[in-house]
């Protein structure tokens, strides 16, 4: 980590393996596996080593993605280590899973060193498969393509009602545009408030906070 990153909110450790899992839709078992190495080969890097909550904003995106690249097209893992080993080297970066643009020129490569279908529209653009576009577009990116924001998957075609911004309630999820965290209105209703009035003391809409709330229970259930 450069000089840079180290500054940057993205890039400090926030979040523990089960809280990953969680917010990424990934067995907790996988996300130890996929940051386990002794030679420094991991699929992910994590943002500290020996820590409870080791894994940075910039891993959850990573492993996002690389959810939907398992998946969607069920890519060895092999295949997607040497296409990592391949990316590093060409655009040098740390972490090509989430700091690459996979729907930019830039990336065509190296989305097909991941053995992915890709087909080039008239004005140069990548088409990519359907469901894995839907993942991408989870991800919202700063000028340099970073990621800033990520909106968690409570199921397929979820709306973008739930963020997490590390900037935001510790990177945390919460409702789109305010500091409320999926978790405090998992606690009120399970506390015995209702939905209706929930909302009503936040100023939300009822369909809002149903989203909040099931985002928890899903991640909960996950």
């Amino acid at each position: 980590m450069d000089k840079t990153t180290s500054k940057d909110l993205r890039y400090q450790p926030l979040y523990s393996s089960t809280e990953i899992g969680r917010y990424a839709r990934v067995q907790p078992g996988a996300v130890r596996s996929w940051t386990r190495s002794n030679d420094g080969s991991a699929v992910v890097a994590p943002a500290a080593r020996n820590s409870v909550a080791p894994l940075s904003f910039i891993n959850l995106v990573e492993f996002h993605v690389l959810v939907a690249l398992r998946r969607t097209h069920r890519v060895p893992m092999q295949k997607i280590r040497k296409a990592l080993e391949w990316a590093k080297e060409t655009f040098q970066v740390e972490h090509p899973l989430a700091e690459l643009d996979l729907e930019t020129d830039g990336s065509e490569v190296f989305v097909r060193e991941l053995g992915l279908s890709i087909n080039a529209s008239a004005r140069g653009q990548i088409a990519l498969p359907k469901v894995l576009s839907q993942y991408l577009h989870r991800i919202e990116r700063d000028p340099k393509h970073i990621p800033i924001r990520f909106y968690p998957l409570t199921y397929e075609a979820s709306p973008k009602i739930i963020v997490m911004n590390p900037a935001v309630a510790y990177g945390r999820p919460v409702i789109e545009g305010t500091r409320i965290t999926t978790l405090m209105v998992f606690e009120r209703y399970s506390g015995g408030e209702s939905l209706s009035d929930i909302a009503s003391d936040y100023d939300l809409r009822t369909v809002v906070v149903e989203e909040a709330l099931r985002c928890e229970i899903e991640q909960r259930a996950a």
